[in-house]
């Protein structure tokens, strides 16, 4: 659970020590040798950092002492001087303050490389009482007794230490686990990180619905979730269907958890994917193979409501489970049937991404060449700065029908324009000026996208 720092009753210096390690409190404090709990009237507090160490596990201390115990690690590390039992002159700034050993080899642990002070709140729960014993040191009549408050020079050693625990902390880093997904039926290896909660990112597989999009962290969880869940399908509307074959436009804005859920599938599979949550200003268009179960998920691509640069596709993506099958250019097709509808010259964003850029480049390598495939009237290029004012398009008719061919062969899917229902998405001018960024909506109103009128 969180704790206010305040709330933990620690000093400045032990407070940051506490934050480099899952710290615990008084009362869910476990050894550190033992990782067990009980035994709390046998337990040893670090007078620096507050870990927790059992008498009995730690070998030649018998009962809990009288003063200040510093773990292994604390007692590692440069430390404040011992208190002189005659007063001593101040240190100079060559000297080095003795260390303070402690009587415990405890286990070892990654070394830290703050330097600790004496001024310390010592906290002993004893058995049977429901509030720690606080006193502070700090408080104790000093009379001839003084303590050095000069920090001890680190030695060579010290810095090799510190540079050793540094590159083990970076080697070690905490990246996300998830090295493959379980979606459907289906084991599919991940290709990038995607920025999942810390406590789903830390397990080897993660589960998701392929109907809800809903992602979790265990089998059990998953079944559960597959008898349960009462979609079968992705929410919005139905656009398209042919055969087994249906494409549904999901508004980011309505269905904001689902939309969300298929970015972050789509960042495991995508290496320039950025949009994760920000999704209220984008259309998704899914796609889905449809059998007795439901509609499986095959692929996505999105579009903004509202483009500056008349882009038609923002992001695209057909699981790996799917490809070579055609999907791929399937959807390129059918966002270009979308910009048809819409009365606009749309392109996919830029710039493309590597896989994207192979992608349209076949695509458009057999759009045009079925075109010149049957072409009869003569073919004109639109003036250019770039183009010379006499060019001749040579083609050659035994590679293009090659070509068509080796295509045909594959029957692969196409795009049959006759069964699109679909109204262009339009929004209405509040909604368009929320998504400019020019005003919000007051009083929590909510407009329904309507057409723009004069």
């Amino acid at each position: 659970f969180l704790v206010h720092a305040i709330c933990t009753e620690l000093n400045d210096i032990s407070l940051n020590l506490a934050r480099t390690y899952d710290w615990q409190c008084i009362d869910c404090k476990t050894c550190m040798a033992c990782q067990k709990k009980t035994g709390e009237e046998r337990m040893l507090i670090c007078a620096s950092c507050d870990r927790a160490l059992h008498v009995d596990c730690c070998p030649g201390i018998d009962s809990i002492p009288e003063d200040d115990w510093y773990c292994s690690i604390c007692s590692s590390m440069p430390s404040p001087s011992s208190i002189h039992s005659n007063p001593s002159p101040p240190l100079s700034n060559n000297d080095i303050a003795p260390r303070r050993k402690s009587t415990c080899q405890d286990p070892p642990l990654t070394p830290l490389s703050e330097n600790h002070s004496t001024t310390r709140r010592l906290r002993q729960k004893r058995k049977g009482e429901d509030q720690p014993i606080i006193s502070d040191v700090s408080n104790q009549p000093t009379s001839n007794f003084e303590s050095s408050t000069i920090r001890g020079t680190p030695s060579k050693a010290d810095k090799e230490m510190f540079d050793r625990a540094k590159l083990q902390a970076m080697v070690s880093l905490d990246l996300p686990k998830i090295s493959q997904i379980r979606f459907g039926d289906y084991l599919v290896d991940t290709w990038y990180v995607a920025p999942y909660p810390e406590e789903y990112s830390q397990h080897p597989i993660l589960y998701i619905c392929e109907y809800c999009m809903k992602y979790m962290k265990s089998k059990y969880v998953a079944g559960r979730h597959k008898v349960n869940c009462p979609i079968n399908h992705p929410p919005g509307d139905e656009i398209y269907r042919d055969g087994n074959i249906s494409i549904f436009e999901v508004d980011g804005r309505k269905n904001k958890i689902y939309c969300q859920n298929l970015c972050l599938l789509a960042k495991m599979f995508l290496d320039h994917k950025t949009l994760y949550y920000d999704v209220e200003p984008f259309l998704f268009y899914v796609m889905t193979e449809v059998d007795k179960h439901g509609c499986h998920f095959v692929g996505y691509f999105s579009k903004e409501k509202r483009s500056s640069m008349n882009y038609n596709v923002s992001c695209i993506l057909t699981m790996p489970i799917h490809q070579r099958k055609g999907y791929g250019q399937y959807l390129i097709d059918f966002s270009y049937l979308l910009s048809k509808q819409e009365g606009k010259t749309g392109s996919p964003e830029r710039p493309l991404s590597d896989l994207g850029l192979l992608s349209y480049r076949s695509y458009w390598k057999n759009v045009i060449f079925r075109e010149l495939q049957h072409q009869v009237d003569p073919i004109s290029i639109e003036d250019n700065t770039s183009i010379p004012k006499s060019y001749r398009l040579e083609m050659d008719m035994d590679v293009i029908n090659a070509h068509i061919k080796k295509m045909d062969e594959r029957c692969l899917p196409h795009v049959d324009p006759s069964k699109l229902t679909w109204t262009p998405f339009a929004l209405s001018r509040d909604r368009l000026a929320v998504l400019m960024g020019q005003q919000t909506i007051k009083n929590g109103e909510e407009h329904l996208d309507v057409d723009i009128v004069d």
